[in-house]
């Protein structure tokens, strides 16, 4: 058995954006130090989150090295072929992705279809004998089935005990050909990856990717069908297969289980066995919609039997996580029910009389949910500024669907207050409000329209006694007009224009002072900043002096460093001369700080 989960995070390039826990059904991700990291023991491997993580830090577990020394073993090694590759792979006729298979030195290649077959079988045959039961759900997903056992497990008792389409059919080959052969699926599914580490009679399982990724090693990139690829990259063959081409499948083709790959598909291929005259049927792909249909559901009111069909993925395995999906899902649907258009309805005698043992559905336990007290919810929700209803604005932007179940998450330990994005912005404006206040300068933030969206006191002291007293009665002057306080909002206007410039300096005289304004862009043709000095203040008269003299000094090196031939001597003097001014007035201000503060 493969102890490795089949789902797992490279945390590197996870980018803390958490929309595999918005995407991830059950929420089996825990975030630790801003890492998404897969909780295998929760997972279900549907592989939602790795379709779905944009920076592809979500991953599926490699086997095709397994696979390669299953080849090199000696041993005959047989496909398990899902019917969902017409779909995956329609630029090769079957016969032509047989012999593709067959280069790579597989013994032979046979449905996973003749296992839904042998499963249909069996479970119309079930379904009919059942009267007494009133909810039957299929066994064929294991995605499905490992969800309702752990997350729904009042319904797992429901669950028909009958092997998945994959198990039944490693069984069927194991019966035919003897158990010393090894079996490895190919189709669209992660979870299938799951039944190969619990099941002994499935040596391996690849996914279409993987596949494709042996195909590409190998040098297998032909288009080898007649035919082109149509303004959309999908391939349109020009000479249709025929009827009777029969492909090489061994030992023999499946029947109409082929269309297991679409929602319903099942329910079509049970009917073939039996009409299911007295037996509703219901099909429900996608683990929201198994959810929704059996969350409440009071088993004790269905009026006559009913069969669910439960697939993880929506619209069926033609969507699984191990397909590309490279063209529309109604062109993969019908060249899948193209494909099982000319196959039998059902299967021989003979094939029947050889069913293998059908028992056997994954393993799966019941997942306990922590409970906590309102106190301790509420207080998990204080700690990331939640203290009012209208506080909790439910933005999922955390990926949990209300500020109260993420709440819950943290105390189970399994998600950071800093997901929050709320809670971030609430602590990002208040360390910016902070460093506003605390800077000796005056600072004011304005908008397009010249209204304050922030200053500190310092900024207040500078416009004058009036703005101080209105600053004390509404701290901020958040929603103020500049220009009612200083003639100088016209810097601000300038950097805001279209193609206005980033930054402005200027001096400007205020009443009895000379203010310097240093304006900038922060949110170009929306938010901009000003930092206000008093040039007439002592020690801002010092400090300009200082910094003047710096800038004579880095104009005369640099002009120095240009015609030093003609200079010599006397630019060194130079030089010499303003570091001396410089270290008299910054002795001068160390001396004095405290008397021109």
């Amino acid at each position: 058995m493969n102890t490795k989960s089949p789902v797992y995070t490279i945390p590197t390039e996870c980018q803390d954006c958490y929309r595999c826990v918005r995407r991830c059904p059950v929420k089996a991700i825990r975030v630790e130090n801003n890492h998404a990291v897969i909780m295998s023991e929760l997972c279900i491997a549907c592989g939602r989150c790795v379709i779905n993580c944009p920076a592809h830090a979500k991953h599926y577990r490699d086997d095709t090295p397994l696979v390669s020394k299953l080849l090199e073993s000696g041993k005959k090694v047989l496909v398990s072929l899902a019917p969902s590759f017409r779909s995956e792979f329609p630029e090769y006729t079957p016969n032509q992705f047989i012999g593709v298979l067959k280069e790579f030195g597989f013994y032979g290649v046979s449905e996973t279809a003749l296992g839904a077959d042998l499963v249909s079988y069996e479970l119309a045959s079930e379904l009919s004998s059942h009267i007494n039961q009133k909810l039957f759900i299929s066994s064929a997903c294991p995605a499905a089935v490992e969800f309702i056992k752990r997350y729904m497990s009042d319904y797992a008792p429901y669950i028909t005990d009958c092997a998945s389409p994959l198990l039944a059919h490693a069984r069927y080959l194991r019966k035919f050909y003897g158990n010393d052969i090894e079996i490895v699926f190919i189709g669209p599914c992660i979870a299938k990856k799951r039944e190969a580490d619990v099941w002994d009679e499935i040596s391996a399982a690849l996914t279409f990717k993987e596949l494709r990724k042996m195909m590409a090693e190998a040098g297998i990139v032909k288009i080898q069908a007649e035919g082109k690829l149509d303004a959309e990259g999908n391939f349109v063959p020009s000479k249709p297969e025929k009827i009777n081409d029969i492909p090489d499948f061994i030992p023999r083709r499946a029947a109409k289980a082929e269309l297991f790959p679409l929602e319903g598909g099942m329910i079509a291929a049970c009917k073939k066995y039996n009409p299911l005259k007295n037996v509703r049927t219901m099909a429900v792909s996608g683990i929201e919609a198994i959810r929704d249909t059996l969350y409440g559901l009071d088993v004790s009111a269905l009026s006559e039997p009913l069969f669910l069909e439960v697939l993880s993925c929506t619209g069926g395995c033609i969507n699984g996580p191990g397909t590309e999906q490279t063209s529309a899902m109604a062109l993969r649907r019908m060249q899948t029910i193209d494909f099982a258009e000319n196959a039998e309805n059902t299967l021989d005698e003979n094939t029947i009389n050889s069913i293998p043992e059908m028992k056997g559905t994954l393993p799966g336990n019941s997942v306990e949910k922590k409970t906590f007290t309102e106190t301790q919810i509420t207080e998990a929700m204080h700690s990331m500024g939640k203290y009012s209803a209208a506080d909790e604005i439910n933005c999922n932007g955390c990926g949990y669907e209300s500020c109260r179940n993420f709440a819950v998450a943290m105390l189970n330990g399994v998600a950071e207050k800093t997901m929050c994005v709320s809670y971030m912005r609430k602590l990002a404006q208040k360390k910016a409000n902070g460093l506003v206040r605390a800077i000796p300068s005056g600072v004011v933030i304005v908008d397009k329209n010249m209204n304050i969206v922030e200053c500190n006191k310092n900024f207040a002291k500078l416009m004058g006694h009036d703005i101080v007293d209105m600053y004390d009665i509404k701290p901020g002057l958040e929603g103020a007009d500049l220009a009612a306080i200083t003639k100088s909002s016209q810097l601000f206007k300038s950097v805001l224009v279209p193609n206005g410039p980033e930054v402005v300096e200027r001096e400007v005289h205020e009443s009895k002072k000379i203010l310097h304004y240093t304006v900038f862009v922060i949110e170009k043709e929306a938010i901009a900043a000003g930092v206000v000095e008093d040039v007439t203040a002592p020690k801002n008269q010092k400090e300009r002096t200082v910094t003047q003299a710096q800038k004579v000094i880095d104009k005369n090196l640099a002009t120095v460093q240009k015609i030093a031939f003609l200079l010599g001597e006397n630019a060194a003097e130079t030089e010499s001369m303003l570091n001396s001014i410089i270290e008299s007035y910054s002795l001068d201000n160390d001396q004095n700080g405290d008397t021109c503060k």
